[in-house]
């Protein structure tokens, strides 16, 4: 027991260390892991651990995928993602749909593979890893366009579920089921799957609501992790999707106003790395280093087709009915990096023991680095090229956790030709002791302020303060307001808000803010910020 106590943590503590190595390189720190995991495998150089079997790593890595899952819906910004809410479950669906039927045809044809097998393969890597693209997204400090981040986020934390149950469906091909028992499996997987998560959320929204301030510290925390797990596997158990019951549980959590939200996505924030640990090391500690020569030429070819015909094709089918600009469908076919969830889909096959004709693990290991590997270090360069980047946005904004990763707030505020602070100096300003202009934009300089630094029309003022605690359970929220919304074309004092809301700021689309009042009139494109308290 204590061995492998020692083990474990020294594992941990190199995996971290191989990490920031490895990311300093501009890889993703998702390779550190899997190397790492080869070099410590029992049938590897180093030859230290030897772990189980199938069945024992899949319990483990679905567990691991549970939280990744649950904290990528909790993580959404439901009203952040609204625009684009349609077209993105669209993509998480049917370019799953079409992704899998392309591979299944090319792995038929290229491989020799049988009709059964050739489907679960194009299953297991129909799906991409959110995860993996959010770290990038986060450590590069990325923002993008045409709300391409809202795109992603949805895509990533949906299509695990859709992928999920083709892997299912083509394990009972294998098995030789019948189609009956095909059309049941997907019924439950979606009727209970649904029920489960939303009944467990609803129920989870309303306790902690009620009794939340008063749990001990730290337990509403304890709750929500065991709220996450339960949603999983009570819909397991009545034969339904486990992973969609957790995405529902955590989009319905991550949106409420529930106390304490900020403290629940930095424990998440842990959890998640850990779950990306645990799957990344045991994908490589099962791996077979001599069986893996045999596998880079097909490997190579799946990652290849993947990346430039079979994820465009599902990209182009999907967006260019909304009209998306081409850049952005560019951009988001070569984001679609293949890790977490087909490592554990892949497991979930071998431990169903169903017979296969091909070396499965060593494939989708050779897909997986691969794609990580190419995929994920030139994502920047990708970005930069396509010029999808917005370098004026705010790279957590498509996130639930704009609040939660720092003790200060930043605000960005363009000075308008009528605003009060034209003309007159820093020192002259009535801000406030807690609050700081840090930085001043003017034309195409950047400007260090002083006291005497004169505020001019048309300047862009970064402004600092102690960020905001939802300690009075207030949840501020920004929405940004399409055509169709409700909103567009209404004055404020017309807007029917609940008694406990309040708009604090307006910011327009060409970057200024506006302190709202009531005959302050909101438009397309505006984004409006709220704050609700209970």
């Amino acid at each position: 027991m204590i061995s492998a106590l020692i083990i474990g943590s020294l594992i941990l503590i190199i995996c971290i260390a191989g990490s920031q190595i490895i990311n300093r390189l501009g890889v993703p720190a998702l390779i550190a892991f899997l190397l790492l995991g080869l070099l410590m495998g029992s049938v590897g150089p180093w030859g230290m651990l030897s772990f189980g079997n199938y069945e024992s790593v899949e319990s483990i890595c679905s567990v691991a995928l549970v939280f990744i899952i649950f904290y990528g819906g909790f993580g959404t910004n439901w009203r952040t993602a609204r625009p684009v809410i349609f077209e993105s479950v669209l993509y998480s669906t049917a370019g799953v749909l079409v992704t899998a039927g392309v591979v299944m045809l090319f792995v038929k044809l290229a491989l020799g593979l049988g009709w059964a097998e050739s489907f679960l393969i194009g299953s297991v890597v129909s799906c991409i890893d959110a995860a993996s693209i959010f770290s990038i997204l986060r450590t590069k400090k990325l923002s993008l366009k045409y709300n391409t981040a809202s795109v992603l986020e949805i895509e990533g934390g949906c299509n695990d579920l859709p992928a999920y149950m083709l892997t299912v469906i083509a394990i009972i091909i294998l098995k030789g089921q019948s189609a009956g028992g095909i059309f049941m499996v997907v019924f439950l997987q979606l009727v209970v799957g649904v029920l489960v998560g939303v009944l467990i959320a609803l129920g989870t929204v309303f306790i902690l609501k009620r009794v939340g301030k008063r749990l001990l510290e730290g337990m509403n925390l304890v709750l929500v992790i065991a709220v996450a797990v339960l949603s999983y596997a009570l819909s397991e158990q009545f034969g339904g999707n486990g992973y969609l019951s957790a995405y529902l549980c955590g989009i319905i959590l991550g949106n409420a106003q529930i106390p304490k939200r900020s403290h629940i996505i930095n424990l998440f924030d842990t959890i998640d790395w850990l779950a990306q640990i645990v799957i990344f090391f045991l994908l490589g500690l099962m791996a077979i280093p001599s069986h893996l020569p045999a596998m880079i030429l097909p490997g190579t070819i799946l990652m290849v087709f993947l990346l430039f015909i079979a994820r465009p094709l599902a990209t182009f089918l999907c967006f260019k009915p909304f009209h998306a600009p081409l850049r952005k469908i560019l951009f988001i076919s070569w984001a679609g990096i293949r890790g977490a969830a087909s490592i554990v889909f892949v497991f979930l096959a071998l431990a169903s023991g169903v017979p296969l004709e091909s070396d499965l693990f060593s494939l989708i290991f050779v897909v997986a680095l691969l794609s990580i590997l190419v995929q994920g270090t030139f994502f920047p360069a990708v970005a930069k090229r396509l010029d999808i980047i917005d370098v004026e946005g705010d790279y957590l904004l498509s996130f639930n956790d704009f609040q939660a990763h720092s003790d200060a707030a930043f605000m960005k505020m363009r000075v308008n030709p009528e605003h009060e602070w034209v003309g007159r100096a820093l020192r002259d300003l009535e801000i406030g002791q807690e609050s700081l202009i840090v930085l001043i934009k003017r034309g195409g300089q950047t400007i260090a302020p002083n006291g005497s630094t004169v505020i001019l029309d048309g300047d862009i003022l970064v402004m600092t303060g102690e960020s905001y605690s939802d300690d009075d359970d207030a949840n501020i929220e920004q929405l940004v307001v399409t055509e169709d919304d409700p909103w567009a074309g209404l004055l404020i004092n017309e807007l029917n808000l609940p008694e406990n809301t309040l708009i604090v700021s307006v910011e327009k689309s060409d970057g200024s803010l506006v302190t709202p009042r009531g005959f302050t009139k909101i438009h397309p494109g505006d984004t409006v910020t709220t704050i609700t308290w209970d």
